[in-house]
């Protein structure tokens, strides 16, 4: 099949509807999903509107699944909702920043980290040999063991 605007937005269109691009693929007058990723290798553009067309897809579901816990709900089908409010809790943390919880820190700078003791635990000896500083280095002074111990 030939890539064409009408086909893409289309496929656009029913990702951000929360269809996932296996099931797109599936009917006959649709590319299937091999042409899909390679138009999405040899365009960048197209990728990121795969992406964030994902993305928007990952809230439909949270929607969708809004409108499903407001529902009534037979007793028998409480266990497979549940695995579908999980999955699309899941989806939506993996696709969508403002629902993830994975925290990024990003450090700036080089990365030094001080070890400084003494018997007082007094920061005066900051230059004196129990200080190390812990950073590749290629000095020979600084990869001798170290002789003292912490209490």
């Amino acid at each position: 099949m030939k890539k064409s605007k009408e086909v893409l937005e289309k496929v656009l269109e029913l990702l951000e509807l929360g269809n996932t691009l296996t099931s797109i693929c599936r009917p006959k007058d649709m590319p299937n999903l091999a042409t899909i990723y390679k138009w999405m290798n040899k365009d960048e553009k197209l990728k990121e509107k795969v992406l964030t067309a994902r993305k928007l897809g990952a809230v439909t579901w949270l929607d969708k699944m809004q409108d499903l816990l407001e529902q009534p709900i037979e007793p028998q089908q409480v266990q497979l909702i549940r695995e579908k409010l999980q999955h699309a809790r899941w989806l939506a943390s993996k696709l969508v920043s403002i629902f993830g919880d994975k925290q990024t820190i990003e450090n700036v700078g080089d990365p030094v980290i001080k070890v400084i003791w003494s018997d007082d635990g007094s920061p005066e000896l900051k230059n004196n040999e129990s200080t190390r500083a812990l950073r590749g280095s290629s000095k020979e002074s600084d990869n001798k063991p170290d002789t003292n111990t912490i209490n």
